[in-house]
């Protein structure tokens, strides 16, 4: 595995153990800030992080008009719709839920790079996403708690725009670095959700310390570092092996509440995350194997 895939497997898990911890300060959040306002504030902070690293990491670099359709429409789906979607789901469902649905977007994301991209997913890697799936069973306890429609239909709609997103992307990183593609997308996604902010009412009376803390977090570790991160793995591995690390989110979410909550892990919990982890170990080795074709 060359030094960029290795660099781009380090910024993965390290974009999965934010992503896993966002859970937590996402609820706490919403307690000040509705789905779509949140993400709108998260995402604005976020361009003005995103910006000066732009100018450090790449200067100079600057959006080209045949490219601005593109950047647009896959901004505002993977950063708009996708939290619009997410937001809302997680809201309606139950956690459980939420990440059995989410953990399907590696099969929806191969699929769509087979049909688009034409790149094939052998059978070793394609074994290893389903095995992913059952390990995340496993790890929640074998067992779904339901919810409304609304809220599946809501998840269903973050795996379909989040695996186009990632699609559309590949073609971009012809021409631009993964922080200029973070930025940039970053900036269509945050203006699309100022149409919709009036449908929403921020509770500003009831913010504090504790819910400050929380969606700076957001802000600056999950929408700009770790977005970034993860565009930059994008770039240098496939959408399905970039779109499977997802999978972890519940194991890391499972570590920190035994750490932190000192919840009881089961020999069978354990099992189930060591599939997961094997599981995305499998298809990152199988993708080393390959070239990359963005």
């Amino acid at each position: 595995m060359d030094r960029k895939k290795i660099t781009a497997v380090v910024f993965l898990i390290g974009s999965t153990i934010m992503f896993g911890l966002s859970f937590v300060s996402i609820k706490i959040s919403m307690e000040v800030f509705p789905p779509l306002s949140m993400a709108f504030y998260r995402f604005l902070i976020a361009c003005l992080i995103l910006y000066p690293m732009l100018r450090k990491m790449s200067p100079g670099e600057t959006l080209r008009k045949e490219h601005l359709p593109l950047m647009a429409f896959s901004g505002i789906l993977g950063i708009t719709i996708y939290f619009f979607f997410e937001n809302n789901g997680v809201l309606r469902i139950s956690p459980n839920d939420a990440s059995i649905i989410i953990a399907i977007m590696p099969v929806a994301a191969a699929m769509g790079e087979w049909a688009f991209l034409r790149k094939k997913l052998s059978p070793i890697s394609l074994a290893a996403i389903i095995a992913s799936i059952l390990g995340i069973y496993i790890i929640i306890g074998g067992k779904l708690e339901g919810g409304s429609v609304s809220g599946y239909l809501y998840m269903v709609g973050a795996i379909v725009s989040f695996s186009i997103f990632m699609i559309i992307t590949k073609p971009l990183f012809r021409s631009y670095s993964g922080i200029a593609v973070t930025f940039y997308q970053s900036i269509f996604g945050t203006l699309a959700f100022i149409p919709f902010l009036w449908l929403e009412t921020v509770r500003w009376s009831q913010l504090n310390g504790n819910i400050i803390f929380h969606f700076l977090f957001l802000a600056i570790g999950c929408s700009a570092i770790a977005n970034f991160m993860y565009i930059y793995a994008l770039s240098n591995l496939s959408v399905a092996t970039t779109a499977i690390f997802m999978n972890l989110i519940p194991v890391f979410t499972f570590i920190f509440s035994y750490f932190i909550f000192g919840e009881t892990l089961s020999p069978l919990q354990l099992f189930g995350a060591a599939v997961v982890i094997a599981s995305v170990t499998v298809v990152t080795l199988q993708d080393s194997l390959t070239k990359q074709d963005v």
